[in-house]
């Protein structure tokens, strides 16, 4: 009596060992190959490439065909000595420095980037460059044409293929150079649906060394 129980339970535990081995085996197709249970994975989501700005004062508008003016300015312009005018070594020092920057300029997107929310102009809309404050030390060239005074203004174009390029003069006493020197614009427009941006203000900065290529 004592051998029969001891035989049934060795059974026992061989049985659920079998059970154990083949739940881990997974499913047997008609041909009798064993299959593995697929484990489900987490699927990735692409992330969105945002769309790279140029090195230019961008301008569309908030919205497709419409609504106001909106300009991406670019932080800064960086002017490089130029002339340097009664003064000698390379802060012109006891002379009067002229810097000038010759970037950026202003251009129109040429698509959507709605990730800036920013919309490309419709043919046919003449864009305006107004002046609405300026450093008394800087000047604007474009082409012929020099702004220095607020209130003055100027027409960069009409869309398509608006791209500006102008200069920009910064005359300060040679020597030790300090200060915040900026000018302050607003693009408007007569074209009926779009209304004038928001004024933007762009500081131009004194800088060592050569202009980049």
């Amino acid at each position: 009596m004592h051998v029969r129980v001891q035989r049934r339970i060795g059974l026992g535990i061989l049985t659920a060992a079998v059970m154990l081995v083949a739940a881990g085996c997974g499913s047997n197709d008609e041909s009798g190959t064993s299959r593995a249970t697929p484990t489900s994975r987490p699927t990735a989501s692409a992330t969105p490439t945002a769309t790279p700005l140029p090195n230019e004062n961008l301008f569309g508008s908030t919205q497709a065909n419409g609504g106001a003016i909106k300009v991406i300015a670019r932080p800064q312009v960086q002017a490089y000595l130029g002339t340097c005018l009664g003064g000698s070594g390379d802060d012109c020092s006891g002379g009067n420095a002229i810097y000038v920057g010759t970037e950026p300029g202003f251009t129109e997107a040429e698509e959507d980037i709605p990730n800036f929310g920013l919309y490309a102009l419709p043919a046919g809309v003449l864009m305006t460059l107004q002046i609405v404050a300026i450093d008394a030390a800087i000047s604007l060239q474009f082409d012929s044409v020099t702004l220095n005074a607020a209130g003055q203004s100027i027409d960069i174009g009409t869309t398509p293929g608006i791209h500006q390029d102008l200069e920009w003069h910064l005359q300060l006493p040679g020597g030790a150079v300090s200060g915040t020197h900026s000018v302050t614009f607003k693009l408007t427009t007569t074209s009926p649906g779009f209304s004038a941006s928001n004024e933007f203000t762009i500081p131009v900065v004194v800088t060592a060394g050569q202009p980049p290529e």
